[in-house]
């Protein structure tokens, strides 16, 4: 027997150890589910609660040791600490597997401390940090393991460093899913900094397409929720998706890494949630549309000039101040000009008033300084109250006596003294029993009104007067304009999300409670300055990761176009900010890359961000080709999609700049099995795709078609140049592009 053969017999045996550890592990932990932990020494007050916990806990234990039987480990680590002879092997897996008799790590979870020796160790001289301190060694093996469908041991490979191309090859040339999956196997240097950076301190991430940011963020998640474990759960982490279609894509991620329950939202849903309405918003997708136009008249250009203006402005701190503006002229004029007064009795004089609202409680949104007023107000009346009745008791008193000496007939007598108990009991009550309708009636002349009111009058009355100066009449007319239009047909439009935030944030305060321990933001180049702004001030956690791509970033006028500028105005310019980049693209091959970074190459000195740098190399060529008409065009697609799924490529998209122009394909097409994307899907079905520019981002398919890739529709514009980057970084291994006129400068 040789010697490979023997470490290969070795292996063997080993995994069918852990395999034995891992089925009695789930027999034992089923069977204490059965018997409900009787084991278990539980005080009496909290048997229901910890029985409880202890359940989800052994459901997800088994849930995930289920889940890594067929496949326990994917890699291997051999490892001689300094001042030790002893060489020890560590298996990495999922999750951990442990023989509860000697106790002893039969294999590693990926997330623990030690699994850096694999990720970014070489064969050498390493180290490790631990709760311990750095422990350093030296690296004896590194081996990653490859097994069948069933589970059977089919290779083993020792390599050096985990971005040996050998090693990542079978992994990269896979054809594309329909979600995401996990990449514990091979994750990379600078994608491991990334997942086990520091979790309280902001993290960017710029990463080119296909350098695995929206994976890489999940994984980070698992592994957060992994080393803090003890100290919070997985509810309090949160990830923020541009859409629902996005959320479903990645849903698989996290279970299969043994995680549940964190939260996935869009940003809508979470405004929805602060601002305590649901609104119906426009299609942003329909501005977007009218911007990429292919062809305007005169009037359209300028159209399309105000439009980028105002949605720009809209969307930046800028247009947070002139609200500040508006929300100080409400907060000066809230307050009466006049002293708090019950029976000619002044309680509070009008400057004490308007101190206590203005710098006593001027930290607190509107709602709680006349909250913190009125208690104030009710407290004064109370302490003051004393004197006042024995004040009315005095001269109650006194007027009966007066009464009697002015009365002779009883009766009168008896009727006027009456009247002075009734008087005095009215003034009593109107001190006691009515202060606080009196406090209501001090404030009623200005009451709290919904962000939405508050955000109509500001555009309404004082928009054209705090931005006089900084923006035009048009301009300012447009945005009037604009959000009487959308309100007439119930909705606002995205825009819009961020100013009724802060007015809810400014005006009420926010009722939802945000008990979140880390948030992670995706697709962060399409987020404003005043978004970010807004929602840091709602979840005051500096505790976040934000990744994203600025040469991604098509919603151009109203996104992030800096991250240095929007990160120094969202946490301050003293706040230390973490930020990393991801530059080598594991998606696409060397010849797609090299395409893409030849269109992206025309905005670089502005995004000041890298190119991509293709892992996959030796590719097929990029396809580029010109036809003399429509009918021409479609024969070839037609004659690629058949090539295309000949060799086993399933997942395909031919890519239209807008809906107009998806719709026209699928006519001229006519196959009734291809499925036109639109952004009211939830989800990604696979198979033949036909998709609008705008909406591929985010997705990947084994092959790419682009069609109209002309001079008219992708002009040198910076959003034509956005969109046809992001198209061509759709494709994995095939991508052709077509064009009946001219081919568009971006490739010339």
């Amino acid at each position: 027997m040789s010697v490979k053969e023997e470490e290969y017999l070795r292996e063997k045996q080993k995994l069918d150890k852990t395999r034995k550890y891992i089925v009695q592990e789930i027999k034992e932990s089923e069977e204490r589910l059965e018997r409900g932990f009787e084991d278990y020494d539980f005080d009496d007050y909290s048997d229901d609660y910890m029985k409880a916990a202890l359940k989800d806990r052994f459901n997800q234990r088994i849930k995930n040791l289920k889940m890594i039987e067929p496949k326990p480990y994917f890699a291997r680590v051999d490892f001689v600490e300094d001042g030790s002879d002893k060489r020890d092997a560590f298996y990495l897996g999922k999750t951990f597997v442990t023989d509860h008799e000697t106790l002893e790590q039969i294999v590693i979870d990926w997330r623990a401390p030690i699994a850096d020796l694999y990720y970014e160790g070489r064969l050498g001289d390493a180290e490790y940090d631990c709760p311990e301190g750095m422990i350093k060694g030296e690296i004896k093996l590194k081996r990653q393991y490859f097994f069948k469908e069933n589970g059977n041991l089919e290779n083993l490979l020792d390599i050096d460093i985990t971005t040996n191309d050998e090693m990542l090859q079978p992994f990269l040339a896979a054809a594309s899913d329909t979600r995401l999956k996990n990449i514990v196997a091979t994750i990379q240097a600078e994608q491991n900094k990334i997942i086990r950076a520091d979790m309280w301190k902001p993290l960017i991430v710029q990463g080119v397409a296909g350098s695995g940011k929206t994976t890489i963020a999940l994984h980070r998640i698992a592994y957060l929720i992994y080393n803090y474990e003890k100290r919070f759960y997985p509810e309090e982490f949160l990830i923020i998706a541009p859409n629902k279609f996005f959320l479903n894509y990645i849903s698989n991620v996290l279970p299969d890494l043994g995680v549940d329950r964190v939260g996935q939202m869009t940003y809508e849903e979470i405004a929805f949630d602060v601002i305590g309405k649901v609104f119906d918003i426009a299609d942003p997708n329909e501005k977007l549309s009218f911007m990429i136009k292919n062809s305007k008249t005169e009037k359209e250009k300028r159209l399309a000039e105000i439009i980028e203006k105002t949605s720009t402005v809209k969307s930046s701190v800028r247009f947070k101040n002139m609200l500040d503006e508006y929300i100080f002229e409400i907060e000066k004029n809230f307050i009466p000009e006049e002293d708090f007064i019950i029976n000619d009795h002044v309680f509070m004089d009008k400057n004490q008033l308007h101190y206590l609202f203005s710098v006593e409680y001027g930290n607190l949104p509107l709602c709680r300084r006349v909250e913190e007023l009125s208690k104030h107000l009710y407290n004064a009346v109370t302490m003051k109250s004393g004197e006042l009745l024995r004040e009315y008791e005095e001269d109650c008193a006194y007027q009966i006596s007066k009464a009697k000496f002015k009365f002779s007939d009883s009766t009168m007598q008896q009727s006027e003294i009456r009247r002075i108990y009734d008087e005095r009991d009215a003034k009593i009550k109107a001190v006691t029993k009515d202060a606080k309708k009196n406090v209501q009636k001090y404030f009623k002349e200005n009451k709290v009104l919904e962000p939405l009111q508050y955000y109509k009058d500001f555009l309404n009355h004082y928009l054209a007067i705090i931005a006089k100066n900084r923006m035009s009449e048009e301009e300012i007319q447009y945005i009037k304009n604009e959000f009487h239009k959308y309100q007439l047909k119930g909705k606002i439009e995205m825009e819009d999300i961020a100013p009724l935030m802060y007015l809810k944030y400014r005006i009420h305060g926010i009722k939802t409670k945000f008990d979140l321990k880390h948030i992670v933001v995706d697709e962060a180049q399409d987020f404003s300055e005043f978004q970010f702004y807004v929602f840091k001030q709602i979840v005051k956690s500096n505790s976040l990761t934000i990744l994203g791509d600025l040469s991604q970033g098509i919603y151009y006028y109203r996104g992030t176009q800096n991250w240095q500028k929007t990160m120094s105005i969202v946490f301050g310019p003293e706040t230390d900010i973490e930020y990393l980049t991801l530059s080598k693209t594991y998606r696409t091959t060397e010849e797609i890359m090299n395409t893409a970074n030849k269109i992206i190459s025309h905005l670089i000195d502005k995004l000041n961000c890298p190119l991509g740098e293709p892992v996959m190399k030796n590719g097929a060529p990029v396809t580029i080709k010109k036809f003399d008409n429509e009918k021409e065009m479609v024969v070839q697609i037609v004659s690629r999609l058949t090539e295309f799924k000949n060799n086993n490529l399933k997942n395909i998209a031919i890519i239209g700049k807008t809906v107009e122009d998806c719709e026209k394909l699928k006519e001229l097409i006519g196959m009734d099995e291809i499925h036109i994307i639109s952004d009211s899907d939830s989800e990604y079905s696979g198979g033949i795709s036909i998709v609008p520019s705008y909406l591929s981002k985010g997705l990947e398919f084994d092959a790419v078609i682009i069609t109209n890739a002309d001079v008219y529709h992708y002009t040198m514009s910076e959003a034509d140049t956005k969109l046809l980057y992001v198209c061509c970084t759709r494709a994995m291994s095939q991508l052709d592009i077509y064009h009946i006129e001219e081919l568009t400068e971006l490739l010339q």
